[in-house]
This record gives structure tokens, sequence and C-alpha cells, in this order.
């Protein structure tokens, strides 16, 4: 697979063509939402109850198989088959740091996000690297794990070093990874909802979004120069 690049408003690859990225989102996977998996609230209100319904080890094993089934090397296939040419895998920070141990990196979130990448490689399927749950959340909804309806990320440093340090530690991994089509740093921001969402009389926070737009880009580019980094308008 080819590296892809912009070149002026087009994707490319390594020769110059342009390379159109249509597919599915594997929406509900590393990231569940509750619209698409059909259950109510955020996922780690879920998991608090599975735990403490069937205790820790019983929970672990349902929710490892949950995300073994939902996305498998045969959908992979499927969607090859079908014509799609790249698939975007949203990820929850909390299958790669915990809330008690910041910046202390779980690997078994890196192994299966690995699995999914290499059977995109195999399968000539471009990979979108979709950072969905982020800490202290980048909106006030429940399909970014956030049961607050706050957003916090927009307004305190400690959520923003984490939200950066997690990008540098992927960007280590997955450099020069031609099956990965580029970053999508942060999925459907909304600023200026520290105080909840009202998106009828949203005001966007431009300063808000650019300083961090701008910090998580260079740090990316100080360790990965070739990947695309994908930039997601505010309000969703």
């Amino acid at each position: 697979m080819d590296m892809l690049q912009v070149k002026k408003d087009k994707i490319v690859n390594v020769r110059g063509e342009p390379v159109y990225l249509r597919g599915p989102n594997a929406g509900g996977w590393m990231n569940m939402e509750n619209f698409i998996n059909g259950y109510p609230g955020a996922e780690h209100g879920i998991r608090s109850v599975f735990v403490e319904i069937l205790g820790p080890n019983r929970a672990r094993f349902f929710f490892d198989r949950l995300l073994d089934y939902f996305l498998a090397e045969d959908d992979i296939v499927f969607m090859k088959e079908c014509g799609a040419t790249a698939v975007r895998l949203p990820f929850n920070y909390r299958h790669f740091e915990s809330d008690v141990e910041p910046f202390k990196y779980l690997e078994q979130g890196f192994r299966r996000l690995d699995g999914a990448v290499q059977w995109c490689a195999k399968h000539g399927l471009y990979a979108i690297l979709d950072f969905h749950s982020i800490q202290g959340w980048q909106n006030a909804d429940w399909h970014c794990d956030n049961a607050s309806r706050r957003a916090l990320l927009w307004q305190h440093p400690h959520f923003q070093e984490r939200f950066i340090s997690l990008w540098e530690e992927m960007a280590r991994r997955y450099q020069g990874n031609p099956a990965i089509a580029g970053y999508d740093v942060i999925n459907e921001p909304l600023t200026n909802a520290a105080a909840g969402r009202f998106s009828h009389k949203h005001k966007p926070d431009w300063e808000a979004i650019n300083r961090l737009y701008h910090r998580v880009v260079r740090a990316i580019r100080n360790i990965d120069p070739e990947h695309i980094i994908f930039l997601e308008g505010d309000l969703y």
C-alpha cells in the first residue's frame, strides 16, 4: 500500500494519483455508543454495572468477547469486497490509559487496534485512526463516553496534556505504516460547552480549538511527518 499524502485539494498516492477514501465507520467497537450498541447511558457506566453484577473477571470476559466478535478479519474482507477503500476505526482513550494511572499506556488496547490495522494492510483497505472519546470529553454527548454532559477538554490543561501525549504514543507506534491513511485527531468537537450543550445558542471558541489543534499537530509532526492529519470543525 502507498503512503498517502495531500497535494493541493486532493489525497494522492506516491504517483500523484487521487485516492478516494470511502467506507464505513466501525462505530460501537473500541468506543461503544448507546444508539449503536443499544443500551442507555455512557460506556464506562455500563461497564461498571457489569462489574458490580458479574464481578470483574466475568465482566472483562464479556466485553472482550464483544470486541472480538464486533469487528473481525471477515468484516474487513467484506468491506473491501463491497468496494470500500477505507475504514474509520474510532477508539476510546480508556482502552489505552486508565484515569487512575494517566500517561501509563495499556498494551492490550494497542494489541487490539494493531490487529485491525494488520487486517487492513493484508486486504488493501486503508485505516483512519479516529480519537472518538477523549480525556475530559471533547463534546457533551454520550457517544464520547460522557455521562456528565460537560465538555471539559477545552478548559483543563491536564486533559489536554493526556490527549496530546496519547497522540504522540500513537504516532510513535504507527509512523511509516502505509496501511494507515491518517489520524482524525478529535471526533465531533464541541467547544464552549463546559456547562452543558445548548446547540441552538452555541458560540464556537475558536481560540480554544485552534490552540489545541496547533499543539497536537506540532506534537504529531515532531514524531510522524508523513501521515495525513484530519481536523474536524466545531459544533460536531
